[in-house]
């Protein structure tokens, strides 16, 4: 009796664990000194010396999944990704990392936190979930259009319904595709912009940005009405 009121405990105390940890990075990587390493000019000129390696793709794409595991910003890493490597490199390891770092979280959820999740009483749960899986690309792909959101949360929250493994990667490959691109695609300006900001190379960020949110609110809103269908 004993063992299994401690494995209840241990059990249900997992998901505030675990939001605390979460929690915890997001403010160590915003206020706390290491916050300057989240800054996409400091964290490639620590990854400069390396970024001629053979191995930097592969190390690039671990540095993603660990920093996923962290709650590092992945809009960082994208973007130190563009001015390290080559356009087409750079979009394939950034797409890579990111997917990779959004399987990683998924798995630790559903190994920590789904059957919490699954003993949580209520129609309300079930019938989400039941949207999700069906609707299950396309929900995680608008939440994907804009990887300045809370990537990890994200990922944790998927392996905790049991989202399918199929859908979740499909929906996280096709959402951060397009950001993806449009960052690597001009890593070379980004760096010149960021060392030495002029009004042309801010006026095509800007212009990127709007049609970026642009097509993440249209994706969004889709996923919007047919949720509302269904729940």
């Amino acid at each position: 009796m004993k063992v299994n009121v401690r494995y209840n405990i241990v059990r249900l105390a997992c998901p505030g664990a675990v939001l605390a940890l979460l929690i915890a990075f997001v403010l160590l990587w915003h206020f706390s000194p290491l916050a300057k390493l989240a800054q996409p000019r400091e964290l490639v000129a620590h990854l400069t010396s390396f970024a001629g390696s053979p191995w930097a793709p592969a190390a690039m794409i671990g540095l993603f999944v660990a920093g996923g595991l962290v709650s590092f910003p992945l809009l960082v890493l994208i973007t130190a990704t563009a001015m390290l490597f080559h356009p087409l490199s750079a979009f394939c390891i950034a797409l890579t990392g990111g997917v990779a770092s959004a399987v990683v979280t998924y798995l630790v959820a559903s190994k920590l936190l789904r059957t919490t999740v699954n003993k949580i009483p209520g129609a309300r749960i079930e019938k989400l979930s039941a949207v999700l899986q069906q609707q299950g690309v396309l929900a995680v792909a608008a939440v994907r259009m804009l990887p300045i959101g809370p990537f990890t949360a994200v990922n944790l929250a998927a392996g905790s319904i049991g989202l399918r493994m199929r859908d979740y990667v499909v929906g996280t490959a096709l959402g951060l595709a397009p950001g993806t691109a449009a960052i690597t695609a001009f890593g070379a300006q980004l760096r010149e912009l960021i060392d030495h900001p002029n009004a042309r190379g801010i006026g095509i960020l800007a212009a990127l940005v709007i049609a970026w949110i642009g097509a993440s609110l249209g994706l969004q809103r889709l996923v919007s009405r047919r949720q509302r269908r269904k729940v």
